[in-house]
């Protein structure tokens, strides 16, 4: 690594960020810091002292080389709201069981606490600083709190972005813009943003990822606005076009409602009544009130819940098993792909987990059938909202149904989708294969989650396919390499456990599986905070294209640990040094503050 001039007096270090300097004689002023070896170069282009360092946001590869800089004595300036994501006070990552726990956390890639750092920058704002003017633009997207500094300089005027495009038609990491699992409502933030980036008129533009732009600039701008539009739009339906479809009831909230002569639903739960007087219910949301055990009593009278069928990993639909477990005896059965987030939903990195879990008594396998009663429900893997979803189809009162979870609604509902996400484990491939099954097995009616059961039409589903081979030709577009998978998920690169507790020996692994056509190398190595120890030696693995592999480590806190801390590991592969790209967390005593 080393500086490199973009134009007379402005210098670029590529490092896992792009560190730009600003050079007034034999001082310099930074923009963005990456891991903090840019410092250590600046000799090669005359620098002896840096005035101050300004972050275009506060993502871990901008600023994880913070405590080198601060060492030195320099001023580190951050955006004013990015403190919510610094300053462990304020940080729900350091506050919570999980970083995702009973919410979306809508901030990826948390940096280690900075204690000396500032968190001044507010636009609109104008910093004189030797021959140049910053000003301050404030560019939401990739993150909620990211700025853009519009430089004059004697070259001209530069627009240094952060992550706002990576390049023409591209941008850096695409989950970023999931500031939810169901909408587009990121992509569209995004693109406002680069519309009002391109009237800035910069004559070139500068972002952390990515090349230095200094042609076509106003074309690079709408062509990825373009892009970011269309994604929106297709994250908001995955049934475009298609016409409202026909709900089995009108979705009252606190009823108990008769979808047929054995079938029932309230709020998030179905229940299918055996003749012989036993009671399956599909999924449990919570803890459940009083007025459900009055009305469950009034509709159904003593019949007991015997099994609870669980459809996916998010809180409102396993969070309330153990607690109704306790009230009578049940099993709860579960397909295979749903068990370790069921059991122990603190070992994954997923939006919306639940802080009870419960125990899988019954396991069942890909395509396995199984007899309750008089009833026979076949299992099978049905990702898409989520990675972690099944879906089981049986027949009730003389019609074939599935418990379909959060998959699909009706079109009219949410866009017909419960959201493609990457966080989620979401994909267009897995929606695709998840459309098809249910093409195959031909239901009469679709029993979906939140009091949304729905009639069957088989071009809705035809539908849907045409959308993920559109969707994915799109994501492949945005992604600067072309790697859907590498652009649109965190997951490229899993540390499981995500959260364990603080103990004198804690296994942690990361996970990847290759989805470039090519071999792969990864050399990784952990970062351990204080209070933590273990073995941080660089790891090496080789995988061939689409292989899968895992690296592993293991941890050990300080007797009375206390509080949430932040593991991270340095990654490099073919491509370069990737920062500090995957992360986990080791909770103490005294973690959790009431949120």
């Amino acid at each position: 690594m080393h500086w490199l001039e973009v134009a007379p007096e402005l210098f670029v270090f590529n490092d896992c960020c792009n560190v730009y300097a600003l050079r007034d004689g034999r001082r310099a002023l930074l923009i963005d810091l990456g891991s903090g070896h840019a410092l250590s170069h600046l000799p090669e282009i005359g620098v002896e002292s840096v005035a101050a360092v300004y972050f275009t946001h506060a993502h871990r590869d901008q600023c994880q080389g913070a405590s080198a800089a601060l060492e030195r004595g320099l001023e580190l300036h951050f955006p004013k709201a990015a403190a919510a994501m610094v300053e462990p006070g304020s940080r729900p990552d350091f506050r919570m069981m999980s970083p995702a726990h009973l919410a979306y956390p809508s901030r990826f890639h948390p940096p280690r606490p900075m204690p000396g750092a500032k968190f001044d920058l507010q636009a609109p704002c104008l910093i004189d600083w030797g021959p140049y003017d910053l000003e301050l633009f404030p560019a939401p997207g990739h993150i909620d709190h990211q700025v853009a500094f519009r430089v004059d300089g004697p070259w001209g005027s530069a627009l240094f972005c952060g992550d706002a495009l990576h390049s023409r038609g591209k941008v850096h990491e695409a989950y970023c813009l999931e500031h939810d699992h169901y909408t587009g409502a990121g992509a569209r933030i995004a693109a406002d943003t680069l519309c009002a980036l391109r009237n800035l008129r910069a004559q070139r533009i500068c972002p952390s990822h990515g090349p230095v732009t200094d042609e076509a600039v106003w074309d690079a701008f709408t062509v990825t606005a373009e892009r970011l539009r269309a994604l929106a739009d297709l994250k908001d339906t995955i049934l475009p076009r298609r016409p409202a479809v026909r709900r089995l009831l009108r979705p009252h909230a606190g009823a108990f409602h008769r979808v047929s002569a054995h079938l029932y639903l309230w709020q998030n739960s179905y229940f299918l009544v055996s003749e012989e007087g036993a009671v399956l219910m599909v999924d449990v949301q919570c803890k459940l009130p009083d007025s459900f055990h009055k009305l469950y009593y009034e509709t159904l009278g003593e019949r007991p819940v015997e099994v609870v069928l669980i459809s996916h990993l998010h809180c409102d639909h396993v969070m309330g098993i153990e607690e109704l477990r306790g009230h009578q005896p049940l099993q709860c059965w579960a397909h295979e792909s749903l068990v370790e987030a069921v059991e122990n939903p603190y070992a994954l990195a997923r939006p919306w987990l639940h802080n009870d879990p419960a125990k899988v008594d019954c396991v069942l396998g890909e395509a396995e059938t199984v007899r309750w009663r008089e009833y026979e429900l076949t299992a099978y893997w049905f990702p898409g909202q989520t990675d972690f979803h099944a879906v089981y189809a049986t027949e009730v009162d003389g019609r074939t149904v599935l418990f379909s979870g959060d998959n699909f609604y009706p079109a009219q509902q949410w866009g017909g989708t419960g959201g493609l996400c990457g966080y989620n484990g979401g994909h267009p491939a897995l929606w695709r294969r998840s459309a098809e099954l249910v093409m195959r097995l031909e239901p009469e009616w679709m029993l979906a989650s939140h009091m949304q059961p729905f009639v069957y039409r088989r071009a809705d589903f035809e539908a849907v396919v045409d959308w993920s081979e559109t969707v994915a030709a799109l994501m492949r577009e945005i992604a600067p390499d072309g790697n859907l998978e590498r652009c649109h998920s965190p997951h490229f690169l899993e540390v499981r456990p995500y959260v364990q507790p603080a103990a004198p020996a804690m296994p942690v692994a990361l996970r990847v599986r290759n989805t470039y056509p090519r071999s792969l190398t990864l050399r990784v190595a952990a970062r351990l905070p204080e209070g933590l120890a273990g073995d941080t030696a660089t790891r090496t693995i080789e995988l061939a294209a689409g292989e899968e592999g895992s690296l592993s480590w293991e941890l050990a806190a300080a007797e009375g640990l206390a509080g949430m801390h932040l593991v991270t590991f340095d990654v490099s592969d073919n491509d370069g040094y990737r920062g500090e790209a995957a992360e986990c967390y080791v909770r103490g005593a005294g973690w959790y503050e009431g949120m």
